[in-house]
């Protein structure tokens, strides 16, 4: 079992020497430092779990090795021992500066032994708590990878902007198209295209993928919740449920619009070209009997 490593801070030498003893006695490992320099000065050489140190109204020492601790070890914990009246004021300063612990003179000799179990404790539970979470991100980052075969675009899709890839769009738009006929409803398809990019002139077909990836941003942003975007080919397919061909022609011209306005699309002429090839088209069920298939 890894033993605990506790930095005892105080001006007595005495008092130093007996709390070591101490807690070496409860299998801790103990080191003790008498003043700023030599605290720092541990600090520098290893880590804590946690920091046993005295404060005196009068010294603005204990304040900035509190700091220093937790702004360079923020896992280490820290008690304060004091034999001054804290009041509440002071008191949430000290807890906001970091302090878990607040242990006033005089205390029975045990009453440090439980502060420093109960201190520790809750540090564990703490790195406990911080694994678990760092477990559960890259579980869910792997479950993102893993799927993402199956339901993002590798360029353009991400958790927070949500662009799926072909295959899922071919469920999805199978899934709408069933509904829409059971239930008598609109259904529409929007799909936006980089056309004839090989026979345009100047265009730096390397800033294709930074550009679809601009692109899905502004898309993404402009549509419904219940609508959705799937990469195809050099563009995107929208799937817009309840959409009949007047709306559809709608959301047309504003992302036309939103697109070609995008301020990277303004501010790079290799974008520019390329937002000259962007080419739409668009299919509504029932108006039209002919939908395209994703073959």
């Amino acid at each position: 079992m890894v033993r605990e490593h506790i930095l005892l801070i105080d001006e007595d030498s005495n008092l130093l020497t007996c709390l070591k003893s101490l807690l070496e006695g409860r299998n801790f490992e103990v080191e003790t430092a008498r003043d700023r320099n030599q605290a720092l000065s541990c600090l520098s050489r290893k880590s804590f779990s946690l920091v046993i140190t005295e404060y005196l109204l009068e010294h603005t020492d204990t304040r900035d090795i509190i700091h220093r601790f937790k702004t360079t070890s923020p896992e280490t914990h820290i008690i304060v021992v004091t034999g001054a009246v804290i009041d509440d004021i002071l008191h949430e300063e000290l807890v906001d500066l970091g302090v878990s612990d607040l242990l006033i003179k005089p205390y029975p000799i045990e009453g440090m032994v439980i502060a420093v179990k109960k201190t520790l404790r809750t540090r564990q539970m703490a790195l406990g708590v911080k694994r678990l979470r760092k477990q559960l991100h890259a579980t869910r980052t792997r479950f993102r990878e893993a799927s993402g075969g199956y339901l993002l675009d590798r360029l353009t899709g991400s958790p927070e902007c949500q662009i799926y890839n072909d295959r899922y769009l071919r469920d999805q738009f199978d899934r709408e198209l069933r509904r829409a006929r059971r239930h008598n409803r609109d259904l529409s398809l929007l799909l936006l295209s980089l056309s004839s990019l090989e026979k345009a002139k100047g265009v730096d077909l390397r800033k294709t993928d930074q550009y679809l990836i601009e692109m899905a941003k502004v898309v993404r942003k402009n549509i419904r919740a219940e609508d959705t975007v799937a990469r195809r080919h050099k563009g995107f397919a929208l799937i817009l449920p309840e959409t009949e061909s007047k709306g559809t022609e709608s959301v047309k011209q504003r992302l036309e619009g939103l697109i070609t306005g995008h301020l990277p699309f303004l501010s790079d002429p290799q974008f520019k070209k390329l937002s000259r090839q962007l080419s739409f088209s668009s299919y509504t069920y029932p108006e039209q009997i002919e939908i395209p298939t994703f073959d």
